[in-house]
């Protein structure tokens, strides 16, 4: 009776044991997980500005090779056209030898078009792209007559903005209007200027991309990067 009683102690004393050591572990993971968890998260931020970068690149790549076959001419937007397979988005496409992507993994948007099917057989809500082009680069733009849609025609191709990334919002849209700025209210309206951690990616007419905040793009009174004749600087009153 005594060697059984000694047992069930012994026993009592190796399942709490186990307990504890259970408890202990258990607090370990959790401390683990509150430490990695920011840093889980800063990573797939980070990766996801890479592919997007990425992205804005190949567009950029694209965009070189289309303006050397075009007489330096940059592409339309859907601003002044009704014909979507002469889109930026679908002329690039034709000098890329990677597949563009048109969405941002950053972007929450869950429905996109599909650029390989017409798109009057789509539903209008869907997304075109993460990303616009800058309306004042356009052949059809009635502010300069088309006289800034070839690149040497640009005062200063690096300075100027040709494509950033679209608003979450957007749908049916491939192109927005500087002209119509007049408070950074305004242009954080127009532009996704903090898909990554406050920042987001720029493609300039010269065909280099550009992570940058918002506030270096648009900063009155100082940089402008959107208007094809006085960038980086800004047009007179009454442009």
């Amino acid at each position: 009776m005594k060697n059984g009683m000694g047992q069930l102690r012994n026993a009592s004393k190796i399942r709490a044991f186990t307990l504890i050591e259970l408890l202990v572990v258990i607090a370990v993971i959790g401390m683990l997980l509150a430490v990695l968890t920011p840093a889980l998260k800063k990573a797939k931020s980070a990766a996801r500005k890479l592919i997007c970068s990425s992205n804005v690149r190949q567009f950029g790549i694209a965009l070189s090779a289309y303006t050397m076959d075009n007489d330096q001419r940059l592409p339309p937007s859907s601003c002044h056209l009704d014909n979507p397979q002469q889109y930026w988005l679908h002329v690039l496409a034709r000098y890329s030898d990677a597949e563009l992507l048109y969405r941002c993994p950053a972007d929450a948007s869950k429905r996109f078009v599909d650029w390989n099917r017409p798109l009057a057989e789509q539903d209008e809500e869907l997304r075109w792209s993460s990303y616009a082009v800058n309306s004042l680069t356009d052949p059809g733009c009635p502010l300069n007559g088309g006289q800034y849609n070839r690149v040497d025609q640009i005062r200063r191709p690096r300075y100027c903005v040709y494509l950033c990334e679209a608003p979450d919002s957007w749908t049916h849209y491939d192109h927005l209007h500087p002209e119509h700025w007049g408070s950074i209210e305004e242009v954080k309206g127009q532009i996704a200027w903090d898909r990554h951690d406050g920042k987001s990616n720029y493609l300039f007419a010269d065909g280099h991309a550009e992570c940058l905040k918002v506030e270096d793009t648009w900063s009155w009174p100082g940089n402008c990067f959107w208007f094809p004749d006085y960038a980086p600087g800004w047009p007179p009153d009454g442009y």
